[in-house]
């Protein structure tokens, strides 16, 4: 009787499984319709790329031997900001805002482009493993530390950098830094704060997500490198430093994992800001998503300031200038 019930369980176990994977597999190799050349935002700003006359060209070694592209932009400040750039690009864009950050001598800036973007070697929007970012950040903030004589360590991102940089500190595990700034931040599709396909931004095969969660549920992680985020990029604007699609892991990674308990865990002074026409966004939902971490963050909404202009705007050098000051 024993031996009976035994195989039974087994074997609804193991139909159970095979359910569950084909489920899974249909999931992911669900057909992804995409979308071309969607009028999404006002990339006037960013059309052409600002020459860098003061970032000097640095690759960085991180601890697994890859180098990673950056540019630092020297400064007489102790202080090191670490600016990272939004999703799908990399890090010519913020060179404007690093050069005037360093020049008005608020910080050392170092701009790297993050793994799988960019000038870097590698696989292009992808990463090994979710958390290898994590792993960058901490090797960029001990070469600021041990290079650069770095006497506070500041956190600054755009969009999904933005998101990253706030995954980053509200991780307590993670290496604790002085000050964190977030642009227009992305804080996950789940968020109040995001309108739908982030303005037209990109095409989420939700479908393949949802899939893949399943088989990492279930120790199965073979498949995290497929794509599973498209990018609406004009052709106009594209070039070969830009990433078409994230996989898997680059999705889960360079993203807020759990915004709302992010938010909560943030204890350093942290400043927010976003554009009243942010064309990805909804502005005015920002200050009621940070209010749980009002002891220690600063919300702003700036008027006339769109997603990709917000850093390159002469208003957003004042806004952080400002805060720095006071923090």
């Amino acid at each position: 009787m024993q031996n009976k019930i035994l195989k039974w369980i087994v074997k609804t176990f193991l139909i159970s499984v095979v359910i569950y994977t084909l489920i899974s597999l249909t999931l992911i190799y669900w057909p992804i319709e995409l979308e071309k050349n969607i009028k999404n935002y006002d990339y006037s700003s960013v059309k052409k790329h600002t020459e860098v006359t003061l970032g000097t060209e640095q690759w960085l070694k991180m601890r697994d031997d890859h180098e990673i592209f950056s540019r630092i932009y020297k400064s007489q400040s102790k202080d090191v900001m670490i600016l990272i750039h939004g999703s799908g690009s990399e890090s010519r864009y913020l060179s404007e805002m690093a050069n005037e950050m360093a020049s008005k001598n608020i910080a050392t800036v170092i701009t790297p482009d993050v793994r799988g973007h960019g000038r870097n070697k590698g696989k292009r929007g992808d990463i090994d493993f979710i958390g290898q970012l994590e792993n960058d950040i901490e090797d960029l903030i001990q070469f600021s530390k041990k290079n650069l004589n770095a006497n506070k360590i500041i956190l600054v991102g755009h969009s999904s950098g933005g998101g990253f940089v706030l995954r980053y500190i509200g991780n307590p595990d993670n290496s604790k830094v002085d000050k964190a700034i977030l642009m227009a931040p992305y804080l996950g599709y789940k968020a109040p704060t995001v309108k739908p396909s982030s303005g037209g931004w990109v095409k989420v095969a939700l479908k393949r997500i949802i899939g893949i969660s399943m088989l990492n549920n279930i120790g199965i992680k073979t498949l995290n490198n497929l794509p599973v985020l498209f990018f609406n990029r004009p052709e106009n604007i594209k070039d070969s430093l830009q990433v078409d699609s994230y996989s898997y892991n680059m999705t889960m990674n360079f993203d807020s994992k759990n915004y709302q308990q992010e938010i909560k865990n943030i204890d350093i002074p942290c400043l927010v800001f976003v554009g009243k026409e942010d064309e990805s966004f909804y502005p005015e939902q920002f200050p009621i998503v940070f209010e749980p971490s009002k002891k220690f963050t600063e919300v702003k909404i700036m008027e006339n300031v769109k997603h990709l202009d917000i850093v390159k705007n002469s208003k957003t050098l004042r806004l952080i200038e400002g805060w720095y000051k006071k923090n």
